[in-house]
């Protein structure tokens, strides 16, 4: 056996049906097409190399999408030569991982397929009679299909293309053409593998690996002799081999393993636990002669979905049982990475994961608007404990969200959802299968298995994945959108996805009763930083969506000018603006999660809309940009999905200051039992102590707790802002065990609380602008060689003035640009003289690692940089180190 991923890649354009003519019938001439050959990229898409060699502009800046729209509607040829050897015993095939979207396929002038569909994987048998010393493949490409963006009608859908492409709420319309996964030759000789089911289960301390492999035989095979076929399998931990078995030939062609593995580790979600895989590599022989190798990696887990506490009994399981112990969902939508999907890499993949597992997050949900991804995306996701709920390719369209009837797009979609299942249930991180997103019939009512659709989806996943959970859709309902005039209702629902202001808000998530929150959000501005890489300097001004059409192309739904200016007062600089909005986005998102997670196990779990987005835009609901670059509600999720978090339940952000404000605090705990040692601080913005509140509690494993009803008169509280933070300590009791909690030190473990800070407000009106327009704080920095990473740098901060610094963020200027660095400290505040080590990642994705000597500290309200210019210096003489 013999792979050869074919990488070197031409490309050429030409107006529809061209190639198939080729030279003109009224001058005989050829028709050359409309570029000559240029370089190409497999994996990737036609957009992205028409932008490299310059025929399109920048598709990601200003308004350049729309310049690009032609490069749809054209036709598209890739060509590639190769030279294989293959012997008369030995057959060559040619294999596809992802072809986008409708193509042809030749080799060496000869028409192997034709074929429709993203999302299913093609394989062809190459006839040794047309292959030649250099061998020339070409995939013809015809224009993409129509198809429905976010408006229109999931009726008429008729193909599995990515339909976000087609324009979305966080995209703009570029629908991308070509290869957008990798492209092997493979040489095989008398037998190889098929599809392959690879299951594990455990008792106690010993693991079950079962895995089933179908033969396939090559078209070069000639009298075969199955007693000649042997299979065995390898397993490794460690680097350490745990046993090699022999398989078992079935009549039907298909080899089996059952393999008992001893003293096993078992596989747990992120920040419950370590996750241990195991390598899998089977061998297939054929008289002796190695013929096909396939590997893969595997863990041990019982996942079961069960009912939530005081569940309806007509209501789906929404609860998460992990090696027979709760799991509270931490959850993120995950958008595509890109609108040129085919062009992420391996690295940005990495970026992604890795900031979803620092987030705290534990499942992430993949949009059926989407893509169904990369492989490299579930590995990783196995790697690092992040479980999956994955969605096939359906999605509402707003004016019907009937799921297709269409026998065309039916036969697309079970043939799509088919190669998704045979290759993703392998995966120990995938949790759940799902129909699609937001589908209803015809009366509004989110979708069940009376649908065909769904209810052939639903039989597939049975059939190919019968040891995981199917919902017919998300959300499922019978309440779409979460709704109090209909409580009781709520059993899994979407939305909302706006700040309803200082007093709805909270209004809304105290009173919620859902039983799972798969998709809400809140809308927050792109950094400053940001928006100078994808628009001109001269659109770089507070504006409306309404008023610029730059903006809008970049966000049109997501505009919250009138917003900050409710809570903020007119604002005029674009850094204040950003700063405004990202705080609101952060503190709307943060309540939300806390008051789904105080009523945890009635309520299962949040899910975030959304993580990313796939093209830069000046607002969002995204928490991550499309630079990877955070924002100020990533870090504040970050915190309300911490193993052990404090939070403050209330009901609006505007206190009364004649009256009483009773605010509750409570404990969220996914750990062991143990004792809580709390401390409430109240103070003023000029850094006046007015209430301080502490005590200690014992609390119970995996539990969210009340634990204190507070009562606090406002009239002793200054008008302005009230700075309110939870703080404190937990020790964990060493003689609590259980699967999920296991500490097996013989004393109490310490967990110091990061701590939680509330900003309310007595004012009546333009509540927060004291706040944003504060006066500068000193800090004063000082570098620690404690680290135990290089890419990790260790300072510590001193907060100089009586006012508290709202709120601290590492930063460095690039080219003349202000960029907030990577730190889990950031936007922590501190009060008088007060200090904090700030962790701060030297290296972020796509930039250069940033210099130990560049790296300074200030708070949000220090706008320019160049205020602090005279102070850098200084500061760091006073910590004993020049800059």
């Amino acid at each position: 056996m013999r792979l050869l991923k074919l990488v070197d890649w031409k490309l050429k354009g030409f107006y529809p049906y061209v190639p198939f003519l080729g030279n003109s019938l009224e001058t005989q001439q050829e028709l050359m097409g409309i570029t000559d050959w240029l370089p190409a990229e497999v994996p990737g898409c036609v957009q992205h190399d028409l932008w490299k060699v310059g025929w399109i502009d920048d598709p990601y800046k200003d308004m350049n999408s729309l310049k690009c729209e032609w490069v749809e509607n054209r036709w598209w040829m890739y060509r590639t030569c190769f030279s294989i050897t293959a012997g008369p015993d030995e057959s060559i095939l040619l294999i596809f991982k992802g072809i986008d979207y409708k193509a042809h396929i030749y080799m060496n002038g000869h028409l192997l397929a034709a074929h429709e569909g993203m999302f299913e994987p093609v394989e062809l048998s190459v006839d040794a009679g047309i292959c030649q010393t250099v061998n020339e493949l070409i995939v013809l490409f015809e224009h993409v299909p129509d198809e429905m963006g976010q408006i229109g009608y999931t009726s008429k859908t008729h193909t599995q293309k990515s339909r976000f492409n087609y324009k979305w709420d966080f995209s703009t319309r570029m629908v991308p053409i070509g290869l957008w996964d990798d492209v092997y030759i493979k040489v095989v000789k008398s037998v190889y593998w098929g599809e392959v089911r690879l299951t594990t289960s455990f008792d106690e301390q010993t693991g079950i690996i079962n895995w089933h492999g179908t033969l396939k035989i090559a078209a070069s095979a000639s009298d075969l002799h199955f007693d000649k076929i042997a299979a065995f399998a390898d397993v490794v931990h460690n680097g350490v081999s745990l046993g090699k078995w022999r398989g078992t030939l079935a009549e039907s062609g298909s080899f089996n393993f059952h393999m008992a593995i001893p003293d096993i580790l078992l596989w747990y979600p992120n920040g419950l636990g370590e996750q241990p895989l195991y390598h899998i590599k089977v061998s297939l022989y054929y008289d002796g002669e190695l013929c096909d190798e396939w590997t893969g990696r595997t863990g041990f887990r019982s996942l079961k979905w069960i009912p939530n506490d005081a569940s309806p009994e007509d209501a789906l399981p929404y609860t998460l049982l992990i090696n027979s112990s709760r799991m509270y969902i931490k959850g993120m939508n995950l958008t595509p990475l890109d609108m040129l999907y085919g062009t992420v890499t391996k690295e940005r993949y990495e970026d992604i994961v890795l900031k979803l597992k620092k987030a705290n997050i534990n499942l992430v949900r993949v949009w059926g608007g989407g893509l169904i991804e990369k492989d490299i995306f579930y590995e990783l996701c196995d790697e690092h404990g992040i479980l999956i709920w994955q969605e096939f390719i359906q999605s509402s369209s707003g004016i019907d969200n009937i799921p297709s009837q269409q026998s065309e797009f039916i036969q697309l979609l079970e043939r799509a959802a088919y190669s998704a299942l045979i290759c993703k249930r392998n995966h120990i991180s995938l949790a759940c299968w799902s129909g699609g997103n937001e589908l209803r019939d015809e009366h509004g009512i989110p979708s069940t298995a009376k649908d065909n659709n769904i209810a052939m989806l639903k039989a597939m996943v049975h059939q190919l994945d019968p040891d995981r959970h199917f919902f017919p859709t998300s959300a499922s309902g019978p309440n779409e959108f979460l709704s109090l005039d209909h409580l009781g209702k709520n059993y899994d629902v979407h939305g909302p996805w706006k700040y309803a202001g200082p007093v709805e808000q909270y209004r809304l998530y105290n009173y919620s009763d859902s039983l799972l929150h798969s998709e809400f959000g809140v809308d927050g501005l792109t950094s400053y930083a940001s928006m100078q890489r994808f628009m001109n300097q001269s659109e770089l001004k507070v504006q409306s969506m309404q008023e610029n059409d730059i903006w809008r192309h970049h966000g049109e739904w997501w505009c919250t000018k009138d917003r900050e200016d409710e809570m903020f007062g007119n604002i005029n600089d674009l850094r204040e603006f950003v700063i405004a909005s990202q705080w609101t986005q952060a503190e709307g998102l943060r309540y939300g999660l806390e008051a789904n997670r105080r009523r945890k196990y009635s309520n299962s779990g949040s899910i975030v809309w959304q993580f990313n987005e796939p093209f830069p835009n000046v607002s969002c609901t995204s928490v991550i940009d499309y630079y990877h670059q955070p924002k100020m509600a990533y870090y504040w999720v970050r915190k309300a999905f911490a193993n052990q978090h404090l939070s403050l339940k209330y009901d609006q952000l505007i206190i009364n200051s004649e009256a009483f404000f009773f605010p509750e605090l409570y404990f969220h705990n996914s750990l062991e039992e143990g004792e809580l040692n709390w401390k409430i601080e109240c103070i003023g913005l000029q850094g006046e102590s007015i209430h301080i509140q502490q005590g200690c509690h014992l609390v119970s494993s995996n539990t969210s707790t009340k634990i204190e009803e507070l009562n606090w008169n406002a009239s002793t509280f200054p008008m302005g802002i009230i700075v309110v933070r939870l703080s404190g300590s937990f020790i964990g009791k060493s003689y609590k065990v259980n699967d999920f909690y296991k500490n097996n030190s013989s004393k109490d473990k310490l967990y110091n609380l990061e701590t939680n800070t509330y900003l309310f407000s007595t004012k009546p009106n333009h509540y927060f602008s004291d706040w944003l327009r504060a006066p500068s704080v000193e800090l004063v920095w000082s570098h620690l060689k404690d680290s135990s990473s290089e890419e990790i740098e260790v300072f510590e901060v001193i907060n100089m003035n009586r006012v508290p610094a709202l709120y601290v963020v590492a930063a460095y200027m690039e080219n003349g640009i202000e960029k907030i660095v990577i730190s889990k400290q950031n936007y922590s505040v501190l009060f008088a003289d007060e200090k904090i080590q700030f962790e701060v990642e030297r290296r972020s994705f796509g930039s250069d690692a940033v210099d130990r000597s560049s790296i300074y500290f200030k708070t949000l309200h220090s706008l320019h940089c160049t205020l602090l210019g005279g102070e850098l210096e200084i500061a760091n003489k006073q910590a004993g180190e020049m800059v």
